[in-house]
């Protein structure tokens, strides 16, 4: 075999090896992000407390991951907030219910909670008036699949004066 097509089969071979692994990372990632996050309403009222569920609905258990400057291992919650016509960072803080205590496991920076495939994690967040909104706000919830790579939205809310 002459030096040219030896060139040329390892080109193939590798542009093969590349499509396959892209293939299998984009199936994976699809895999991982089907996750919903909802409230229970759509509307609130200052001091009401927001349910949220985070479901799971692959076949799959997902690693959500939270930065470890909230405590005890619960969900950190970033609020974005509908301002000029776009989504914003509002704030971040942590939930004052603590449904997750002691289920995750610390990985540097980050707490790695674990949801099995087709389950969901039920949190309760009661501290919204500490934002203190000064006007109606059209709010949703972020939280991050993978050290802060993926985000997984709430639908949208509004919490009233």
């Amino acid at each position: 075999m002459n030096t040219k097509v030896r060139i040329l089969l390892g080109f193939v071979s590798i542009v093969v090896i590349i499509i396959i692994a892209s293939y299998l990372f984009t199936h994976r990632v699809n895999q991982d992000t089907l996750v919903s996050v909802s409230t229970d309403k759509q509307d609130y009222y200052k001091g009401d407390t927001i349910h949220i569920s985070i479901d799971n609905l692959g076949d799959h258990s997902i690693d959500i991951y939270c930065p470890s400057w909230c405590t005890l291992g619960n969900f950190p919650t970033t609020v974005e907030r509908y301002f000029d016509g776009q989504w914003q960072y509002f704030a971040g803080f942590c939930p004052s219910i603590e449904p997750l205590f002691g289920s995750g496991v610390l990985e540097g920076d980050y707490i790695r909670h674990t949801l099995a495939a087709r389950s969901s994690f039920d949190l309760a967040i009661s501290n919204f008036e500490a934002l203190h909104l000064e006007q109606d706000a059209w709010l949703r919830i972020v939280y991050y699949i993978g050290t802060g790579n993926i985000p997984i939205y709430s639908n949208e809310f509004n919490v009233k004066r």
